[in-house]
C-alpha cells in the first residue's frame, strides 16, 4: 500500500497571537491525502503544532500524520511562519534628498572640531553594539528553533506511539476472544451441552460488539472483529461445523497479523528519515 500527503506549499502564514484550526491549515497548504494514487478522507489526520509559539513571531515545525485504511503511517514536516500581518513594510523607494551645496571651507576649518570627532565614535559605538546584539539575539533564536524542532518530533512520536499502545491493547482482546471460543468449542465437544455453548458464545458476543465499538476508527481491525461476530453467529447456528468456521477465520487473521506487521515497519522507517531531516 502507498500512502502519501501532498501539499501545494510546504509552509503556512500563522497571524501572531491566533489559533489557526486544523481545516484552516489544511486549507492554507490544500493539503490532500492518496492511498495508492487514489483520494482517501482525511478523517484520520492528525496535526501536531504544539512547537508554534503564537505569541512570538517566527519560523516554527508543524508535524503531519495520515493514517491508511490498513493502519500504514505517513508523515510529513511543514513549517509554520508566525507573523504580524498589521505590520507592513513600505517598501517603496525612498526619495533621495537633493545634493548638498558643498560648503567652502577656508583655511581655519581644515582641522576637524574635536566635538564632532568624539559624537562620530559614540555613534559608531552605538552601531557595533547594535550589530552584536542582532548576532546574539540571531543565534539564541536559531538554537530554539533547532530545540523546539527536536520537541515537535518527539511530540509527534509520542503521539504515534500512543495510537499503537492503543492498537495493540485492541488487537490483544482481539486474540483472547479467539481463545475464549477456542476454549468454548472444545467444551462443547466433550460434553455436548448446547445450551451451556450458546451461553458462552452470547458472553463473547457482547465482548465483540464492545471491543467493535472502541476500535470505531480503525477500519482493518473492526473487519476482524466483524468477522469473529459472524463466525459465532454462524457457530451458533451449527455448533456441528465449528472447527472449520475457526480454520477460516484464524487463516484471514494471519493475513492481517501480517499486514500489521508490515505496517509498523513502515512507520519506523518513516520516523526514521523524519529525524534525519
Amino acid at each position: 500500500m502507498t500512502l502519501q500527503i501532498n501539499t501545494r506549499v510546504d509552509s503556512i502564514t500563522w497571524p501572531l497571537n491566533q489559533n489557526l484550526t486544523n481545516q484552516e491549515i489544511i486549507s492554507q497548504l490544500e493539503l490532500t491525502v492518496t492511498e495508492n494514487g487514489h483520494l482517501i478522507s482525511n478523517d484520520n489526520l492528525s496535526i501536531n503544532k504544539k512547537a508554534v509559539n503564537r505569541s512570538e513571531a517566527g519560523v516554527y515545525p508543524v508535524i503531519i500524520t495520515a493514517i491508511g485504511t490498513n493502519n500504514e503511517y505517513a508523515t510529513k514536516k511543514i513549517q509554520a511562519w508566525v507573523t504580524d500581518k498589521n505590520n507592513v513594510v513600505d517598501s517603496s523607494p525612498t526619495p533621495q534628498s537633493a545634493p548638498a551645496k558643498q560648503l567652502q571651507y577656508n583655511s581655519s576649518n581644515k582641522t576637524a572640531n574635536p566635538k564632532k570627532k568624539k559624537i562620530v565614535y559614540m555613534v559608531l559605538g552605538v552601531l557595533v553594539l547594535l550589530i552584536a546584539i542582532i548576532f546574539g539575539i540571531s543565534a539564541c533564536q536559531a538554537h530554539n528553533d533547532t530545540v523546539q524542532n527536536e520537541q515537535a518530533q518527539s511530540n509527534a512520536l509520542n503521539n504515534t506511539n500512543s495510537k499503537l499502545d492503543n492498537l495493540s491493547e485492541q488487537n490483544k482482546q482481539l486474540m483472547q476472544q479467539n481463545k475464549e471460543l477456542q476454549s468454548a468449542i472444545n467444551t462443547y465437544k466433550q460434553d455436548q451441552n448446547k445450551e451451556e455453548l450458546q451461553n458462552q458464545l452470547n458472553q463473547i458476543k457482547t465482548e465483540n460488539e464492545q471491543l467493535k465499538n472502541n476500535a470505531a476508527n480503525n477500519q482493518a481491525l473492526q473487519n476482524q472483529i466483524d468477522q469473529l461476530g459472524s463466525t459465532i453467529d454462524q457457530i451458533k447456528q451449527n455448533p456441528n461445523q465449528a472447527d472449520s468456521l475457526l480454520d477460516q477465520m484464524k487463516n484471514n487473521q494471519n493475513e492481517f497479523m501480517q499486514n500489521l506487521n508490515a505496517t509498523f515497519q513502515k512507520l519506523v522507517s518513516d520516523f526514521q528519515q523524519l529525524i534525519g531531516q
